[in-house]
């Protein structure tokens, strides 16, 4: 069995964890977090918010380990990914989910040992050899000489699979998307100065991310044409976006308009994603039902393509809405990209 560590074990460590816990493709032997309290860190496991107790694993502590029904995942406190010795618990795959860039600048350096592949959980600029995502990009994939790969950001891993699907059939004129993105962890509860908003490595420019992020629609800048680029890069020329903090605590939307090339039908468009949804399982999802955003918490898939929405203007001007759970379906993709890699 593939062993796994996962430096930093927050929202995506944590929902990595609890996704083992369901597919047992994993074996999870080492955490690294700077927070020493290795009992708040088996307590945030058992109890989540989000998506509730664990009711059928048992959750303990036991000396610096975190043990999860009787499997010891062992605590390390190092703040610097370079410094954990993951090779001296046989670690195969380390997942880098702190989101702090030292750490991935130092990731190609924990290669070595028992360690053959670092995930990155999010979409840097530097120090990473590829952007992999399943369905998009994935045969271009050398695991001779991709070491560190990202799994770039949630957004990107929903909008990606529908754009590649509808620029090879029909062809992408531009596009323009709206993300509809819940509040993380870093906006405020009550306004305040963008001094006060806790996100480490981003300076924030406009005042308006400072405001109270549980009572609005916050609208701001977003990294989602970037992180596109890096997967696709003939997107950048094509594709523009924008995105709203939404006053919710989980599952995103992206309302999107694209023009196509050649003028299609509806009917061959539903068409091309159902192929595509049974060739690439996991990542497109179709669903036609009266649904809202919660309904979909804890769907694995990339996105639902949300077919009540799915419009097609005198056979050119595509609408669409997709869903997608930003933490629970993003890290499905990182587990996906983990059983992958070697």
């Amino acid at each position: 069995m593939i062993k796994i560590g996962i430096n930093g074990f927050g929202r995506i460590g944590r929902a990595f964890t609890r996704i083992n816990l369901r597919h047992k493709l994993f074996q999870i032997v080492a955490l690294n977090d700077i927070d020493e309290d290795i009992h708040n860190h088996a307590y945030l496991l058992k109890y989540d918010t989000t998506y509730g107790k664990l009711h059928d694993d048992k959750v303990e502590v036991d000396g610096d380990a975190i043990k999860v029904n009787g499997q010891h995942m062992k605590l390390y406190q190092e703040r610097e990914i370079k410094n954990v010795p993951w090779s001296s618990l046989g670690v195969d795959i380390v997942i880098e989910a702190s989101g702090v860039l030292q750490n991935v600048l130092q990731a190609g350096e924990v290669i070595g040992g028992s360690v053959r592949k670092v995930v990155v959980t999010h979409a840097p600029n530097e120090g990473v050899d590829f952007s992999y995502m399943y369905g998009v990009n994935s045969e271009a994939y050398d695991k001779d000489r991709h070491h560190v790969v990202s799994s770039s950001i949630c957004d990107a891993n929903a909008l990606a699979p529908f754009y590649t699907l509808i620029e090879k059939e029909f062809g992408i004129e531009m596009g323009e998307v709206t993300t509809l993105h819940p509040w993380l962890s870093y906006q405020n509860l009550l306004d305040g100065t963008l001094k006060s908003v806790s996100s480490p490595g981003h300076l924030w420019r406009d005042y308006a991310l400072g405001r109270s992020s549980v009572g609005s629609l916050i609208p701001k800048e977003t990294t989602l044409c970037n992180a596109m680029h890096k997967v696709l890069p003939e997107s950048s020329e094509k594709l523009h976006a924008a995105s709203f903090r939404t006053p919710t605590s989980i599952v995103s939307s992206i309302d999107g308009v694209f023009l196509l090339e050649k003028e299609t039908g509806k009917e061959e468009i539903v068409r091309a994603l159902e192929a595509y949804s049974k060739t690439y399982p996991g990542v497109l999802k179709l669903d036609g039902r009266s649904l809202i955003s919660i309904d979909y918490l804890g769907n694995e898939n990339a996105a639902v393509v949300d077919m009540r929405w799915l419009h097609l203007n005198k056979g050119r001007m595509l609408k669409f809405v997709l869903w997608y759970d930003n933490e629970w379906g993003y890290t499905s993709r990182v587990y996906e990209i983990a059983k992958r890699l070697l």
